[in-house]
């Protein structure tokens, strides 16, 4: 069993946050300190890949998340912790912790071609006492990846606030471009800023090859990117919520707004059915992933499920959106996963939150991508569940299930960093886990995920302190 209790607050996998302060094993300058374990770094990857997560091409996947906690005397100050893969697991040696005040979501991606993902955040404009500093704006921050792993946060040039939400090859030129979303939209505010495209590749300076103004005409509080019809060129979907009552005038922005991708860049196309999902208060921002192995991506979406008034809200399901040539929903038919689901262990229950988060990767090394599935709520802990490949390649079958709750291991609470990551090395995908005591690392392989206990890396030793 987990036994000591340091503890890392975690935000939700879409927080974030970084900058030039150096944690355990940091170099001041951002860079991770440290040489670690090498091997031949597999084929190059670009931003729009599965693979973009080995900031140094060693072979090995980086664990990147957001926290806050009281770290080096810090009041609830924001950090982006970055744990380095190794052939032994998570490399705490190399740890390094970025600090300043940061919001979401996390995006990897090659923004400047030279074969290394880098990492893109949004700097907020309050101060770590929580006030709006003068003049300030949300800008986008890039910490770019080597062979040292990522350096410094460099800010995106744009003279005006930048808000990062996607990073995606939209005119299928082979660069990685930067999406902002723009602000008030959100709000309901007919004086919103229009949202802006930063094309790639982008020079070391953060100055973006072109900078293209793009009213995405949308109510979304978030964004997903992916090629949902397989064409070569990266589709936006962006989810938000209806007016807040019936007094709100509807015309004034709708809650979506999908893109499909294009030489010219984004253009407006019909907004994918089954996105609702039965989510009260608009639809949630989907996670992205090819569930079935076609290379065609799908929508993972999260929602709030159905259950009887007594059972409460929020039990969760997950809606998979195929997509197809036609665009995502219009081949074959949408899979509806929920704890009824047979072979699916639990039973859904108010504020479960199954489905929440989830994401796609090969945990068994099969060939076939398997999915896992969050359920932060599970016993007011936390739970996350393997469904494994179908071996003809239909997509996730929940009759080989395997559910892994934080209360079998003694913890108050558990959350999943998803989507899977190649820590070790090995092909197969992994599931890093944060929770009271550290960093829970589920290794995958040929069974699954192992069955003896995770590996735990302790807060200390990352940089964090412990909490109650």
């Amino acid at each position: 069993m987990v036994a000591s209790r340091s503890a890392l607050a975690l935000l939700a996998c879409t927080g974030l946050l970084l900058t030039g302060c150096s944690g355990s094993g940091g170099n001041g300058d951002g860079t991770a300190s440290g040489t670690g374990e090498h091997r031949p770094a597999p084929g190059d990857r670009d931003g729009r890949s599965e693979g973009i997560g080995d900031f140094d091409k060693d072979g090995y996947d980086d664990f990147v998340t957001a926290v806050t906690n009281r770290a080096s005397g810090e009041a609830g100050a924001w950090h982006v912790v970055v744990v380095p893969g190794s052939k032994r697991g998570l490399d705490a040696a190399r740890a390094t912790r970025y600090s300043d005040v940061y919001s979401g979501p996390l995006l990897r991606g090659d923004l400047d071609g030279d074969g290394y993902p880098d990492l893109v955040a949004t700097r907020e404009p309050d101060g770590p006492d929580g006030m709006t500093e003068r003049g300030a704006t949300y800008q986008a921050v890039v910490m770019f990846g080597g062979k040292n792993g990522l350096g410094k946060p460099v800010t995106v040039a744009a003279k005006r606030q930048f808000l990062a939400m996607a990073v995606a090859d939209v005119n299928g030129d082979g660069a990685v471009d930067l999406i902002d979303r723009g602000k008030g939209a959100q709000e309901k505010d007919p004086a919103r800023i229009p949202g802006r495209i930063a094309y790639g590749p982008f020079d070391r300076d953060g100055v973006p090859a072109r900078l293209v103004g793009q009213d995405w005409e949308a109510a979304g509080g978030g964004a997903t990117a992916g090629d949902f019809d397989g064409d070569g060129f990266d589709d936006l979907l962006f989810t938000g919520s209806p007016p807040y009552s019936d007094d709100e005038p509807e015309s004034m922005v709708p809650p979506d707004a999908y893109f499909r991708g294009s030489p010219e860049g984004p253009v407006p196309a019909a907004v994918p059915q089954g996105l609702d999902n039965d989510v009260e208060d608009g639809d949630l921002t989907p996670q992205a992933g090819d569930v079935d192995g076609d290379g065609i991506t799908d929508l993972l979406v999260g929602g709030g499920g159905v259950s009887a008034p007594a059972d409460g809200l929020d039990t969760g399901q997950l809606t998979i959106v195929y997509g197809a040539k036609g665009g995502p929903g219009t081949g074959r038919r949408s899979t509806v996963y929920n704890q009824e689901t047979p072979g699916i262990p639990g039973d859904s229950q108010g504020n479960d939150k199954f489905g929440a988060v989830s994401g796609t990767g090969d945990v068994n090394g099969d060939g076939h991508p398997d999915l896992v599935i969050n359920t932060p709520g599970e016993d007011k802990a936390g739970r996350f569940t393997l469904l494994p490949g179908a071996a003809d390649g239909s997509g996730p079958d929940p009759s080989r299930s395997t559910a892994f709750d934080a209360t079998n291991y003694g913890l108050p609470w558990m959350k999943t960093n998803l989507p899977p990551l190649d820590i070790n090395g090995d092909r197969h995908a992994d599931v890093v886990a944060e929770t009271s005591d550290g960093l829970l690392l589920f290794l995958g392989g040929e069974a699954g995920f192992t069955a003896g206990d995770p590996e735990l890396t302790e807060a200390a030793k990352v940089g964090l302190d412990e909490q109650d």
